[in-house]
């Protein structure tokens, strides 16, 4: 159960904040630790499928391109495919190299079709003008898969909306923790938001307090635990004097919240809460730095 601060400890603002208490402040809150999974999760989709996604299409419009003859090198299986279920594979996609030459110049690009190999024999090139070095086999395209894999962004697009939402309110809780004034406030409304987290009713939970001018002010915060804030008369919120509408208790925050010696805060816990950003920045550095930066 988390207990009141004990307000009279609590040194007058600006307050000193650790950096070690900054990072959870910013990354340890429930609602981050979800963003940085879905982020992560979706991220691995992100670079498996969106990143080969063919969006080129509009660039190949009548007038755009011109047509010319080629030569089909060799076919060989991408290890993708499209349809099948868990247990049978659907239809392989295939990259078919080319070959073709245009005012003299040889190039070579290679083409993907779904079930279509072409090994040797000539090919129809579709070629932009002015950029002869980008083309196609007509009828297939020039990435692995279709244009419509890059609405699989939107799953890494969602976590990366939360992760971002989160470190703003954090940076905001860290405002108030240096700069806020402290104040007791009391419950005063207490309603189910209709999620749940780990099967268990989501609250949102009201406080209100007074502030020093004499104005009430009101801290909501949720949580799939009230009865973390239902313990005791009150429960201690940090507020800007300036809009009191700017709050947050302190029993919200994340980790175990007290002070030092001279009053300064300190906030403590488990250092568990960094594993999923570091693991996500980690895994999208690597992938970056060995599929695009050491690639070329």
């Amino acid at each position: 159960m988390a207990d009141p601060v004990d307000l009279s400890r609590l040194a007058p603002p600006p307050r000193t904040i650790q950096p070690g208490a900054a990072v959870r402040i910013l990354l340890g809150s429930a609602a981050a630790q979800i963003g940085w999974l879905v982020l992560g999760f979706g991220s691995i989709f992100l670079w498996v499928f969106v990143f080969h996604a063919d969006l080129s299409g509009w660039r190949f419009r009548p007038g755009a391109f011109a047509e010319i003859r080629g030569d089909a090198l060799l076919c060989r299986d991408t290890h993708y495919s499209e349809g099948g279920t868990k247990y049978r594979r659907g239809t392989p996609v295939y990259e078919n190299q080319y070959a073709y030459e245009v005012e003299g110049q040889r190039y070579e690009a290679a083409s993907y079709a779904v079930g279509k190999c072409v090994a040797g024999g000539p090919v129809r090139v579709e070629y932009l003008l002015g950029r002869p070095e980008v083309s196609r086999i007509a009828g297939m395209r020039r990435d692995v898969c279709s244009p419509w894999t890059s609405l699989v962004a939107l799953l890494p697009g969602a976590g990366l909306v939360i992760v971002l939402v989160s470190l703003a309110k954090g940076r905001t809780n860290l405002r108030l923790l240096r700069d806020g004034q402290p104040a007791s406030a009391r419950l005063v409304g207490k309603s189910p938001t209709g999620s749940r987290t780990n099967g268990r009713m989501v609250y949102q939970m009201t406080f209100e307090y007074t502030a020093m001018s004499g104005a009430a002010g009101r801290a909501t915060t949720k949580t799939s635990r009230p009865e973390k804030f239902e313990a005791g008369a009150t429960q201690t919120v940090l507020y800007d004097p300036a809009d009191l509408s700017r709050a947050v208790l302190v029993a919200s925050l994340p980790g175990r919240f007290g002070t030092d010696e001279a009053g300064q805060p300190q906030v403590t816990g488990t250092a568990a809460f960094i594993l999923l950003p570091a693991l996500t920045l980690l895994g999208n550095g690597w992938y970056a730095w060995h599929h695009w930066i050491a690639g070329h």
